[in-house]
């Protein structure tokens, strides 16, 4: 009896140690053997733009006319008694005046990663034009400003330590004034973008400001 009891112990402590030895084959060393850790491990902080400004530039204007034929009432210039009456004529009337604006976008931005550095192709991103809050006033047109990026050159860039300033142009930017547009407006969003590792990345926060164009 005993004899058979010692037997099923010996059998039940080698099945245990087979267990733990195929156990132990599967974890070989230990995990910072098979992936060494970095010494430093630091997380990159995204830029942040903090305030933003624009100012409207106009850079140049064209008059637009258009040749209206129809009657119109005469009145003879240059004498006493003048002769007046109806007269059928096509005399180019004004329709509108096309302007183009050069938008000067200023930008205050917390750089604690150096992200605006050229190698990383820094942009600032411009979003569709919305309309300006609060409704447009009698005349006041919206500004149709599609999304676009504009190159951050090294020259764009003033400032030392972690807080710089970006100034970029938006150009080119058309505003057509007429007898029912006397001026333009609506609101901007910007963003920082910039390439990290092959991917495009973007600033933490965005910034929105109004711009308003008015006729000359």
């Amino acid at each position: 009896m005993r004899k058979a009891m010692a037997t099923a112990l010996w059998a039940t402590l080698l099945s245990s140690c087979s267990v733990l030895l195929s156990s132990c084959f599967l974890f070989v060393g230990s995990p910072a053997d098979l992936v060494p850790l970095p010494d430093e491990v630091r997380v990159l902080e995204l830029p942040q733009i903090v305030t933003c400004t624009t100012t409207a530039l106009r850079t140049r204007c064209e008059n637009l006319y258009e040749r209206a034929c129809g009657w119109y009432f005469w009145t003879e210039p240059g004498v006493q008694t003048p002769a007046t009456g109806w007269v059928y004529a096509c005399p180019n009337v004004w329709r509108g005046t096309d302007c183009w604006y050069d938008i000067k976008i200023g930008l205050t931005v917390r750089d604690p990663s150096d992200d605006l550095d050229p190698s990383k192709s820094p942009r600032v991103r411009v979003f569709d034009s919305e309309p300006a809050s609060g409704g447009s006033a009698i005349g006041d047109c919206f500004l149709d400003v599609p999304r676009t990026d504009i190159v951050i050159e090294a020259t764009d860039v003033s400032g030392t330590g972690s807080t710089k300033t970006v100034s970029v142009r938006l150009r080119d930017v058309l505003a057509r004034f007429s007898a029912n547009c006397r001026s333009f407006s609506a609101r901007l969003r910007f963003a920082i973008v910039f390439e990290a590792d092959g991917e495009d990345l973007s600033s933490s926060s965005t910034c929105e400001v109004l711009v308003e164009c008015h006729r000359p």
